[in-house]
């Protein structure tokens, strides 16, 4: 089976996840010496539903990470998400246009501004120690 099919992914117990989620805060706190790390972000499910409606081809989505770059001098992270299909190419149509100038947004690629832990859910296993 294509590890790029329908099915992909595995569920974690609490306790797995929240360690790694920890792993991470602690990196990213004490190694990188983030005060502030992004931790998450949230999606809807109508524009994720949006993203994939005109992309019969798609098996899933794919995440990338991401920096800002609108010339704040911060180097603020960011989430997008793309369709991928079967064989685990990204589905982005607007690909074939030119990507010299920037126009309007296609429903190819999703992103954010809704970010943990400026946005953040109460406390959980997933985001805090508490």
């Amino acid at each position: 089976m294509s590890k790029f099919s329908k099915n992909a992914g595995v569920f974690l117990s609490l306790l797995k996840g929240a360690k790694q989620t920890q792993a991470y805060r602690i990196d990213q706190v004490d190694r990188k010496k983030h005060k502030d790390p992004l931790l998450s972000g949230f999606f809807g499910i109508d524009k994720i539903q949006e993203l994939l409606a005109d992309k019969p081809t798609a098996t899933g989505i794919r995440i990338y990470y991401g920096l800002d770059i609108d010339g704040d001098g911060k180097r603020d992270k960011k989430f997008l998400i793309v369709a991928t299909d079967a064989e685990g190419n990204d589905i982005i149509p607007s690909a074939q246009k030119n990507l010299e100038k920037d126009g309007e947004p296609a429903k190819d690629i999703l992103g954010t501004e809704t970010y943990c832990p400026y946005d953040c859910p109460k406390a959980n296993p997933l985001n805090s120690d508490n």
